[in-house]
């Protein structure tokens, strides 16, 4: 039995999950420290993994190496591009998840890693020395040390239910809260505050009325979260390679996800390969691109009976009653706050989530409530469709600490004390996506400073973690964090359908994306360099084009044309354009057939949006100069005069490492970055 490793971390919710799989990946030997090892990435709340903005998260998670696209991926019971009658900047994939699957997948992916243990107990108290963590000390009196500490606690830290007036401590229902680690924390110093956010009633589907409701199917084509293919066999051309090269042998579980806890190793190569192709032929055959069976979501809305049954009520809303003093989440508000901040409205439009493949549990999305069962009941009765509905469990809401994240580093490592990262809900933001994101962010720079290297960050215009972490640390928090497409300046360039392009190589350079995932990259970029340089070269002819043209409400041409140009027209399609002339489907036969659609729909946006990306890219330059002027430690902002007392009271508090991440201090003016600027030399 070890009791020593370079990492611990405690919490195996999304955030500890990409942190201990990260950090054990690249070789530290990690502890994973949870209560319940059969509620690893659980998902507390809907059994949904992705959506606007947090897709391109998973995605970008993917694309360094970690877990979370690949698991949704393989447990997806519903996949959905969103917001595809929008620009590509704005699509964003989301999947409903099966959520027994989703926590078992994850479990066989963890158990195969090497260098990864898990010990099922609280932790009570960290241990220090020196102002540095040293390990942990958990419920069962053991004690484990470590280099670095993650902690990942979600809302477990102090958790308080409350259903209507009973209130009952837990980090989620019918699990304990945690506590110690708060109080330890503030007597040393860490500002601590109360979130406070809510989950909703699971149906039971065998009493719901399904035909008065209206039924949203998935999609079913090529779009997934993870950018490793699932006919991946197909993908190893070179035996001598596999043999030499470990990261690329078919049992990693990077490549092969869907293979965890069959034992490849101990097969031979050609045995392994059988296994492999034997297992994709028969998972390809469940439902096209999709592994499990598919299900449908359905839509209904309250109505102004359900709202008077709220009203009548909101007395006895927790929310309302000055039970609960702490700030809950905007963009995800319970449904009696939208009674009350949307008073003009007549009905919310509620989705009814089935939890998995095959069980009769819904979760219904946008009925969030603390209020008593019984009025819950009552108001959920006047909606149609659940007239006669059967509830497994009330909606309730949750207190939990967090701590203000700008007490840390851009690396998520606590200024207080050095080793110690925080990672997830307990930085104040709401959503499993931004948790993992923090959590394989806080794994890869745990890992370095246990090895040595350069800090591990992703800049705004690299990144929406990038983004996330910056405003965490610069800007803080009043209220639980969601990541949206808007909170980015550089969204054009941050799109879901290339993470891979602008994060993977950074990756692969310091060891977690594997040396497969890289080859795949830098075959799908000169895929896509060649099929562009095809379109720039190939000529089109006015009578080969313009019936074509003419049955889309296109502009004819009257002169030779390349076929590039044609594309730039926003109804032109490269489908199309492959249908139409022979040649090109002779150059795109070429291109991996796995991801051959993937592929042709990055060569459309790159060619389409050309001046756009360009542009911002501009910008972004322009702007990220300033991210390069650092500032020294130490500064003592309370003796320079010339700067407002606001921009001397957050500088001090912040201590922005860099002068463009000063710049984004809500109440640091321009003429304070230019007196920083003056006291650089610059």
């Amino acid at each position: 039995m070890k009791f020593s490793y370079d990492i611990i971390v405690i919490g195996a919710g999304h955030a500890g999950c990409e942190a201990a799989a990260a950090a054990a990946n690249l070789g530290s030997s990690v502890l994973l420290i949870t209560m319940d090892m059969n509620k690893i990435a659980q998902m507390s709340c809907n059994p949904a993994v992705g959506g606007i903005a947090k897709g391109q998260i998973v995605r970008e998670i993917d694309a360094l190496g970690g877990q979370m696209g690949i698991v949704t991926d393989d447990t997806a019971i519903q996949f959905r591009m969103l917001n595809r009658s929008k620009g590509p900047a704005m699509w964003s994939p989301r999947a409903q998840s099966d959520r027994v699957k989703f926590i078992s997948r994850w479990r066989e992916i963890l158990d195969n890693i090497p260098n990864l243990d898990i010990w099922q107990d609280t932790v009570k108290e960290l241990i220090f020395e020196n102002n540095s963590v040293r390990g942990v000390k958990t419920l069962l009196n053991v004690e484990f040390f470590a280099k670095c500490v993650i902690l990942t606690a979600g809302t477990f830290l102090n958790g308080l239910m409350h259903f209507g007036k009973t209130q009952i401590f837990g980090g989620r229902i019918s699990e304990p809260s945690s506590f110690g680690l708060t109080e330890q924390l503030k007597k040393i110093g860490f500002e601590t505050a109360r979130m406070k956010t809510g989950t909703p009633v699971r149906i039971n589907g065998n009493s719901v009325d399904f035909s008065k409701m209206t039924e949203q199917q998935g999609e079913n084509d090529f779009h997934k979260f993870s950018y490793v293919p699932r006919e991946t066999i197909s993908a190893f051309e070179n035996k001598e390679q596999r043999v030499k090269s470990k990261d690329t042998l078919p049992y990693s579980t990077d490549v092969f996800p869907c293979y965890c806890g069959l034992n490849l190793q101990s097969q031979s190569l050609n045995e392994r390969e059988k296994i492999i192709q034997h297992s994709a032929g028969e998972r390809s055959q469940i439902h096209n691109n999709r592994a499990l069976r598919q299900r449908s979501c359905f839509i209904t809305h309250t109505n102004e009976q359900t709202h008077e049954i709220l009203r009548n009520s909101i007395s006895e809303s927790p929310l309302y009653n000055g039970q609960i003093q702490s700030i809950g989440p905007r963009y995800c508000p319970s449904i009696e706050t939208k009674i009350i901040t949307f008073a003009d409205k007549t009905s919310h439009q509620l989705f009814l989530e089935p939890e998995g493949e095959n069980t009769q549990e819904y979760y219904l999305n946008g009925f969030s409530s603390s209020l008593p069962i019984d009025v819950q009941i009552a108001a959920l009765q006047t909606i149609a469709g659940l007239e006669k509905v059967q509830i497994y469990r009330a909606g309730y809401a949750i207190e939990y600490d967090y701590f203000n994240p700008t007490q840390l580093l851009n690396t998520l490592e606590t200024k207080l004390v050095k080793n110690l990262f925080f990672a997830g809900q307990i930085n104040g933001t709401t959503g499993y996506e931004e948790a993992a994101g923090q959590g394989i962010i806080a794994g890869i720079n745990a890992h370095i400073n246990c090895f040595g290297g350069r800090e591990f960050t992703l800049a705004r215009d690299e990144a929406y973690i990038g983004v996330l972490i910056d405003d965490l640390i610069t800007k803080g928090v009043d209220e639980p964090y969601r990541m949206f497409t808007s909170r980015s300046e550089y969204r054009i360039l941050l799109r879901q359908d290339n993470a891979d392009m602008r994060l993977t190589e950074k990756s692969h350079k310091f060891g977690l994306a594997s040396s497969y995932r890289n080859n795949l990259l830098q075959t799908k970029i000169e895929q896509v360099i060649s099929t562009i340089e095809f379109l720039k070269n190939y000529t089109v002819l006015p009578e080969k084009i313009n019936g074509y043209l003419e049955s889309i409400a296109s502009a004819s041409i009257s002169q030779k044309t390349k076929l590039h140009d044609l594309l730039l027209r926003p109804n032109v399609t490269v489908v199309d354009l492959v249908q139409i002339f022979p040649d090109f489907t002779v150059g795109i036969e070429k291109i991996d057939a796995f991801r051959r659609e993937e592929i042709l729909e990055e060569i459309e946006i790159l060619v389409k949006y050309k001046g756009y990306i360009d542009r911002e890219k501009l910008i972004a330059d322009k702007i990220l100069r300033l991210d390069y002027i650092k500032i020294a430690d130490g500064i003592n902002y309370n003796l320079l005069q010339s700067l407002s007392t606001e921009a001397r009271q957050k500088l001090s508090k912040i201590q922005p490492k860099t002068i463009g991440q000063a710049s984004r201090i809500s109440g640091v003016s321009p003429n304070d970055i230019n007196v920083l600027l003056v006291l650089l030399g610059r």
